[in-house]
């Protein structure tokens, strides 16, 4: 049985291994060093690679873990660590994020050029749901400025074909269903001028949509972006900066 653990403290962890071993082996790859500890009938595998450190530890199915290794935050079922997405995309920890946080920035106006904050390793339901709150704050705000005339009908329109777009793709990310409520209520443009009650009830079913988890198809929901087959036009809509200066 193999099981693995990220290193974040491995002063003691370190101390631990050379003490209990006599000796240990170095193996040199690509990516990372490997030193090889072996004692008390288990494998001790310290991986080092440039920007953090994991333990891979071998041995019988039912390990008895002490507390140095006990307090290791374990990865064994997390993808993210494995050697293959570790060459794609490199340490998580440089392309995990909180939505919820990005969503902060979009509302106070601190993350203009979303399309470069967004990484290939990043989880697909997040980058759809950032870019669809990027897209459509720009969209409520051109709304209100072209109902008091104050820009071109084809800024609205320029953007509102962007969000279409992103709806379309995302129906392999979330529930269809609620996908296809969304484009019902957006979908006609005029409609959405003419009619306040139909705009404010978009706004609503947006706002529910895109806080709620549950509408996630998590086949493909947390799969990295990097393997949506659209990506790059995907990431093409999520730039904006061209909307700002056209009224």
């Amino acid at each position: 049985m193999k099981r693995e653990f990220l290193i974040e403290e491995q002063k003691d962890l370190y101390i631990y291994l050379q003490t209990k071993s006599l000796a240990s082996k170095l193996y040199k790859y690509e990516n990372r060093d490997s030193y090889v500890y072996e004692f008390e009938k288990y494998t001790y595998v310290l991986e080092r690679y440039e920007e953090f450190n994991k333990l891979v530890l071998i041995g019988k199915k039912n390990m008895v873990l002490n507390d140095i290794i006990g307090n290791l935050k374990e990865i064994t079922n997390d993808i993210r660590y494995t050697k293959e997405y570790l060459v794609l995309f490199g340490n998580p920890k440089n392309y995990e994020f909180d939505e919820k946080e990005i969503f902060k920035k979009c509302d106070n106006d601190e993350l203009e050029e979303l399309n470069l904050f967004l990484k290939n390793g990043m989880n697909s339901a997040k980058v759809f749901r950032v870019i669809l709150y990027k897209l459509n704050k720009n969209f409520t705000l051109k709304y209100e400025q072209y109902t008091k005339l104050e820009i071109k009908y084809i800024v609205l329109e320029k953007i509102h074909k962007k969000i279409m777009e992103v709806l379309k793709y995302s129906k392999n990310i979330f529930d269809q269903q609620i996908i296809d409520k969304i484009t019902e209520d957006f979908e006609n443009l005029h409609l959405l001028l003419d009619n306040r009650e139909i705009f404010e009830k978009y706004t609503l079913n947006f706002q529910i949509f895109i806080h709620e988890e549950s509408f996630y198809n998590k086949d493909d929901a947390n799969k990295p972006i990097y393997f949506f087959k659209n990506r790059a036009n995907l990431f093409r809509l999520a730039e904006d900066k061209n909307e700002k200066f056209n009224k």
